[in-house]
């Protein structure tokens, strides 16, 4: 039904749980859909939160950018799925459904392309590809009133994922577009030149699936001086950046979050963003010297939780290369704190 998709099983988590006399891990408790329809378990399962990834760095690639954001997913599982199940992060809550691969798309482009700039061009023309697969998916999550976390893969599945929220919330009378706030070095708004990493939100925007955009701890290096003086001139777009708040000490960390709480206060489904390469000397597409810490991107992650009307959960970027197992360890702390913060947002 889904293209490029692998759907999860029991004997896939298996590979990767580590069982313990005493202990309960993640992964022995946590609900598959082994060989049930997608639809139908999505639609019976009493899970709130849908996990998946999807392995790609296509769209990276097709930005300029490194390749080995599609390796994030797999860094990811084996953390995630050996943290302990207890009563701060409960099992029964949570789905994992599995994870698109697009390696063969990427090897049939490397084999035909020659220079740089064609195989560049041949990435471009590909990621609506991955656009329309994992939209697809994603308003099949939200229309069975669930909640996608998605890991993995290049900021370019920001715009599919923020299409799919949208369109699944307007099939079910809620939504006519949703907002979306970015933790991010970059604002990923270029021009609409070809899909890729730098322009998912821009695509998005002007389509009408994002109505309000937050960036927050942009870069002020890497802000091309068109789009700033564009996005200063749209209302419905804000930012702050990283100079501001860390150098210049303009705002404190959580001024700047209640900055976000009072610009997205208009009740409007949120997307929450966390681009990996916004935290300081993390392995990431855009590695960054200078950055949030990971105390700070949770921070981040429990606020919106919490505040906002939250749509869905993405996290992306990160390339695990050599790392120890870091960047897989830090998205599965991202991704447990977010199940965690929305637990107390609905219980309060």
């Amino acid at each position: 039904m889904f293209q490029y998709f692998l759907p999860c099983r029991k004997s896939d988590i298996a590979e990767h749980v580590r069982v313990r006399s005493g202990e309960t891990k993640l992964g022995e408790l946590i609900k598959v859909p082994e060989d049930a329809p997608l639809l139908s378990f999505l639609k019976e399962t009493s899970a709130r939160f849908v996990v998946l990834g999807v392995a790609e760095d296509i769209g990276v690639l097709a930005n300029g950018g490194r390749a080995g954001t599609a390796g994030a997913w797999d860094s990811f599982l084996y953390s995630f799925l050996n943290m302990q199940a207890n009563d701060f992060t409960k099992a029964d809550t949570i789905a994992l459904i599995g994870h698109f691969s697009f390696d063969v798309l990427k090897e049939k482009i490397e084999k035909r392309a020659g220079s740089s700039n064609s195989r560049m061009e041949e990435y471009r023309k590909a990621v609506p590809i991955i656009d329309d697969a994992v939209s697809e998916l994603i308003q099949l999550i939200v229309t069975s009133h669930k909640i996608p976390i998605v890991v993995g893969g290049g900021h370019n599945n920001a715009y599919p994922i923020i299409r799919g929220t949208a369109l699944g919330l307007a099939g079910s009378g809620d939504s006519k577009g949703i907002n979306c706030v970015n933790l991010d070095a970059h604002i990923d708004y270029r021009l609409t030149e070809g899909r890729h990493s730098g322009n998912g939100f821009r695509y998005a925007k002007e389509q009408g699936y994002l109505m309000k955009y937050f960036v927050l701890g942009i870069h002020e290096n890497y802000m091309p001086n068109g789009i700033l003086t564009e996005v200063n001139e749209n209302e419905d777009i804000d930012f702050i950046t990283y100079e501001d708040l860390f150098i210049r000490q303009r705002k404190t960390w959580a001024e700047a979050l209640d900055d976000v709480e009072k610009f997205m206060s208009n009740n409007t489904y949120t997307g929450i963003e966390v681009d990996l390469d916004s935290i300081e000397h993390l392995p990431a597409s855009a590695a960054t010297p200078c950055g949030v810490s990971p105390r700070e991107t949770l921070q981040y992650i429990e606020r919106m939780s919490i505040h906002l009307k939250v749509a869905y959960l993405h996290i992306c970027e990160g390339i695990p290369s050599n790392d120890h197992g870091l960047v897989g360890k830090l998205i599965g702390y991202l991704v447990s704190h977010f199940i965690k913060a929305y637990d107390i947002r609905t219980n309060d």
